[in-house]
């Protein structure tokens, strides 16, 4: 495809190392070092909170429900691009730096892909359905931490997409010819990376398909542009909106809403949700608009 030019100039630092087996050993050595990680790092907040005194540290780093436990867990998704960038060199011989592909014009395409989005999210408040933010209080606080939340937000989308079109999308791609494989394998395991087998089976299971979907999306941006800049602000602008917007007290990844509602009590229960249906179809449609506008915006 002509469209897809520039994916094979971001794809040949990887070829010398595109056997099947090295790419699978590979991503598992990434999963456990990030697994490892991690836990070290909820042992050393443990460890924090004994020597200071009672404390909520680890709790609300886990559920990200408070400011600074919402920012420990995105600043964590550190360990797991560093873990990319150690794998690329230990066992690929490659340099990190080609996982992010074309670096000229980097940030500039990171910029405008994600203005794009955010001006799609701003778009939609002043579209139907309506909503009202009766009840929703303005966090002061947390505007003073915007530029550390935004910070952490792109630690956190960057690392996965180094991982997801970064890593796995160019060894699959080096491997294997076909789109059909290349996009489609990378974005069915970060899929599954996102599936909550704690809550409703339905709603789970929706959201693992809006997730593909998405990846797909942040595939596509990588392979027309031959770089990660497009995909790390489609998906920076989407998880700010997600984060920074609004939320729920004391609910999961509240910690730095911008507006805050009380938490709904669950009286009144809704009835159960159909796997398809036009809310679930509207949403699906989301992450295609945002797609459409950072190619408008980049030009590809």
């Amino acid at each position: 495809m002509k469209s897809y030019a520039p994916h094979d100039r971001y794809v040949a630092p990887a070829k010398e190392s595109a056997d099947l087996g090295r790419l699978i050993i590979g991503f598992a050595l990434i999963e456990a070092a990030y697994f490892v990680s991690q836990r070290a790092f909820s042992l050393l907040l443990i460890l924090i909170g004994e020597t200071v005194g009672p404390s909520d540290l680890k709790p609300s780093y886990e559920f990200g429900d408070t400011a600074l436990g919402l920012l420990l867990q995105l600043f964590s998704f550190g360990f797991l691009g560093l873990a990319v960038l150690a794998i690329v060199w230990i066992q690929h011989n490659r340099s990190g730096w080609t996982i992010f592909g074309d670096r000229t014009g980097f940030g500039h395409t990171l910029f405008w892909s994600a203005l794009a989005c955010f001006a799609v999210f701003a778009a939609l408040e002043f579209l139907p359905p309506f909503y009202s933010y009766d009840g929703g209080e303005l966090q002061l606080g947390r505007m003073i931490l915007l530029p550390l939340s935004l910070v952490a937000i792109l630690v956190q989308t960057g690392a996965e997409e180094m991982l997801y079109r970064g890593y796995l999308q160019q060894q699959f791609a080096a491997r294997f010819q076909s789109p059909v494989i290349w996009m489609v394998a990378p974005n069915v395991l970060f899929a599954i990376a996102h599936l909550d087998l704690s809550g409703d089976p339905i709603l789970s299971l929706q959201y693992v398909a809006w997730t593909f979907v998405f990846g797909l999306a942040c595939s596509d941006l990588t392979a027309r542009t031959g770089s990660l800049a497009a995909a790390m602000g489609f998906h920076f602008a989407n998880n700010a909106y997600v984060f920074l917007f609004w939320a729920e007290e004391f609910t999961p990844d509240s910690g730095l809403a911008l507006l805050l509602f009380p938490e709904w009590d669950g009286a009144a229960a809704p009835e159960a949700v159909p796997l398809i249906d036009l809310i679930f179809l509207s949403d699906l449609a989301l992450p295609l608009v945002l797609w459409l506008a950072v190619r408008l915006a980049i030009r590809r």
